[in-house]
């Protein structure tokens, strides 16, 4: 009887404790949601929220849960069902010695072509559906230029009916900026004949909204006010802001933190953003799938483009990127600043462990799904580099073709059907890629040392 108690005891703690831990406080993200806003919500902070859910940085997805609980660690099962993790009892099948993480890529660089530029209308930017934090928000552009040398303090004088935000605004400056310039001046009190200091030219970018971005996100993402962004581009309304609209700001804050230095094979990695789990892919070593902030944003944006058109029915592999901190990584001739990413291919039949690192023949390839991808990375002008093997390259040609693709755009991104040695296209043959590509991502323009 007592034995029979006991082992009921033990029953019920079981079922208690795998309770409490499946009921743990969480939220599904939501379109608009960031790290911050969710911490407000909850009367939480950023960093337990980072401690919680073990994240390296501040990139949430669309449809991610996230552990809300005080004390609360996400169990085991919640965290493979969220973020399907690679599972680290058995490595994927291979028929290649190199799957181990050797990489053949040339220790060499080939130039990017510039003609993106030239695109037509028929080749619009495919659609973004991130869910970004302010924190990680990066501009379209900037228009910060270097000046031959140091210019002098810039003064002005204050003419009849000026106010200090008009003045701000003509010069490209916030008025706090020009509060601390000036100490002692009164926003409220200035007068015909008063001299100003405006102090240093502000740079000047531009920042384009995505989905779930908001007037405000932008503000926070470069520390300035709701204000003065109004003003910069003429009172513009947080209710009429839309995915694509462009917003100029003027800000010394860095357009992106991240940076990467030298070219990828002699390079180093700077700020590096950890790429975050995904459920359109499982990461093999997230110690070795560091990247500029670019880069991982990137690899997420084209894995939606695949995952909005075919759903999360299949999950590729992503194998190493870089470094933390970039430099030479075991096994690889290149992945040194946080530009290179090796990938496996969409096959037509993977596991629900993602599609394995193996040799992949023309007929295995999912070729609806990986063209996708790649189209993304090009429409976009993302990819310097794509190295696919050259007999892959002749289906992805054929399905291209069929799907509009021009013949100046085939030709400008892919190698074929040129031949393998020829050096031409983003999309180039090189040895020993049957069972992965290679995507090489263009220098971010704000990363003034990267070499392409």
């Amino acid at each position: 009887m007592l034995r029979s108690l006991g082992i009921a005891l033990l029953c019920l703690t079981a079922l208690v404790s795998s309770r409490v831990e499946a009921e743990a406080p969480y939220v599904i993200v939501k379109r608009g949601d960031a790290l911050s806003l969710i911490a407000e919500r909850a009367k939480v902070s950023i960093e337990q929220l980072r401690e919680w859910n073990r994240l390296d940085g501040d990139l949430i997805r669309i449809g991610q849960k996230l552990i809300i609980g005080k004390d609360a660690k996400p169990s085991r099962s919640s965290e493979a069902k969220a973020h399907k993790p690679e599972p680290r009892t058995r490595a994927p099948v291979t028929s290649k010695a190199h799957d181990d993480g050797i990489d053949w890529t040339p220790p060499f660089d080939y130039a990017a072509a510039a003609a993106e530029a030239e695109m037509g209308a028929e080749e619009e930017l495919a659609p973004r559906i991130a869910a970004r934090d302010p924190a990680t928000a990066v501009a379209a552009r900037s228009y910060d230029k270097p000046a031959a040398k140091k210019s002098r303090r810039r003064r002005y004088r204050v003419q009849s009916g000026d106010t200090l935000a008009e003045i701000a605004l003509r010069h490209d400056t916030t008025i706090a900026d020009l509060l601390e310039a000036n100490p002692g001046l009164d926003a409220n009190r200035i007068h015909p004949g008063q001299t100003i200091d405006l102090g240093e030219p502000i740079p000047a970018l531009v920042f384009k909204l995505e989905r779930g971005d908001t007037v405000l996100a932008a503000a926070t993402r470069y520390g300035v006010g709701s204000r003065d962004l109004q003003r910069w581009n003429g009172n513009l309304e947080s209710r009429d802001v839309r995915p694509g609209t462009s917003i100029r700001i003027h800000t010394r804050v860095p357009v992106s933190p991240s940076e990467a230095i030298g070219p990828t094979n002699r390079g180093r990695l700077e700020n590096a953003v950890r790429l975050p789990p995904h459920r359109g892919y499982t990461i093999r070593n997230p110690d070795r799938a560091y990247g500029t902030e670019e880069t991982t944003r990137w690899i997420m944006a084209a894995i939606d483009a695949v995952s909005s058109k075919y759903k999360y029915t299949k999950v590729v592999r992503i194998h190493d990127i870089s470094d933390k901190n970039g430099g030479r990584l075991r096994d690889h001739k290149s992945h040194q600043n946080g530009r290179d990413a090796d990938i496996s291919y969409y096959q037509e039949n993977c596991p629900r462990t993602g599609c394995p690192f193996e040799h992949v023949k023309s007929s295995d390839l999912d070729v609806a799904r990986q063209w996708t991808l790649l189209e993304y990375w090009l429409r976009n002008g993302q990819a310097e580099m794509i190295f696919i093997d050259y007999r892959l390259q002749a289906k992805l040609y054929r399905y291209a073709k069929r799907k509009g693709a021009t013949k100046a755009q085939l030709a400008r991104w892919m190698q074929y059907p040129r031949g393998r040695y020829e050096a031409e296209g983003i999309i180039r043959h090189f040895p020993n890629h049957e069972d992965h590509l290679h995507v090489r991502f263009v220098c971010p323009y704000s990363d003034a040392r990267c070499r392409p």
